[in-house]
């Protein structure tokens, strides 16, 4: 594996992690709500952030994108342009490419009606924002129960073997 996925804690209970290329330090960014904590771990250990990656624009996903754009020349990719400094728009069924890693967009609405995940299948793992939790689902806020359901049945189709790196920490 090229990757190593790190977590940090974020607010009360949110989990932002660091998805690194274990060859060059290099490091993309998955829901920032405090940028803090984030600056503070890549300054310590080096790494350089190429990219923010947004699964929906809920504030404790996205609040750190501003602190962490004045720092940093990096690209955001969110699924809504209504989200703070988005330069690039995902849509579910589309890759992005990153020199190590790629990622399929699932268009997952339930919680927000703009959700997505993102899954990388050569790595095994998804980082599944507010749809998918270790003990159930994320709580239907904008969508419907029949889209929530459809999401994770979506979920339901990838590999058994895959790491979810969800949103939040509710198992405490």
């Amino acid at each position: 594996m090229l990757t190593k996925v790190i977590t940090i804690n974020q607010l009360a209970d949110n989990y932002c992690y660091l998805i690194l290329n274990k060859k060059n330090n290099q490091a993309i960014i998955v829901d920032p709500s405090d940028e803090i904590p984030i600056i503070n771990y890549l300054k310590t250990n080096n790494i350089s952030p190429i990219a923010i990656l947004i699964t929906h624009h809920h504030a404790d996903h996205t609040s750190g994108i501003g602190g962490l754009k004045k720092i940093y020349k990096i690209d955001v990719y969110s699924p809504n342009e209504n989200i703070e400094k988005t330069n690039h728009l995902v849509k579910g069924k589309e890759k992005i490419n990153f020199n190590f890693i790629e990622f399929e967009i699932i268009s997952t609405p339930g919680h927000t009606l703009d959700h997505v995940v993102y899954y990388c299948k050569t790595e095994k793992i998804l980082f599944s924002g507010d749809t998918l939790f270790y003990y159930g689902c994320g709580r239907v806020f904008e969508g419907s129960n029949k889209q929530m359901l459809n999401s994770l049945n979506k979920i339901k189709t990838l590999s058994d073997d895959i790491m979810v790196y969800c949103g939040h920490e509710y198992t405490y």
